[in-house]
């Protein structure tokens, strides 16, 4: 997905360390979220979110909603994604740029444990070979 960035996103990406800074020309849109969060704190001890979205190459992948897994994607194995972006209650949290980690303020979030019926993950992954 094109991002054009403005002037003042440039400038804001541009306090970013040189090596990150750099992957904006390719990567524009998870650089410019990466220099709107730099400054952010890591989310506290025991944080427990009421949302995490995860999206790999901007596409969203998985979905939960008060410790409950409400969408699920199944990505395709031999896909390699070379974005991976954690939201977390609307806060970007995570972002993984061609293996690189870009920012990291994950803190002492708890994840929730995913309990998903085998045969709903089998009829969804069906569902999107179809």
């Amino acid at each position: 997905m094109y991002y054009p960035l403005t002037e003042r996103d440039r400038a804001m990406i541009s306090k970013l360390p040189p090596e990150i800074a750099a992957l904006a020309n390719k990567y524009p849109s998870d650089i410019f979220n990466a220099a709107e969060s730099w400054n952010d704190p890591s989310f506290p001890d025991n944080y427990i979110p009421e949302t995490i979205e995860i999206f790999c190459d901007n596409e969203s992948v998985v979905f939960i909603q008060d410790g409950e897994l409400q969408d699920y994607q199944p990505t395709i194995a031999e896909r390699n994604s070379t974005t991976i972006t954690v939201i977390i209650d609307s806060n970007f949290a995570y972002i993984e740029i061609e293996g690189q980690e870009i920012l990291n303020k994950l803190g002492g979030v708890i994840f929730p444990d995913i309990f998903v019926s085998h045969s709903e993950l089998i009829l969804e992954i069906a569902g999107e070979l179809l």
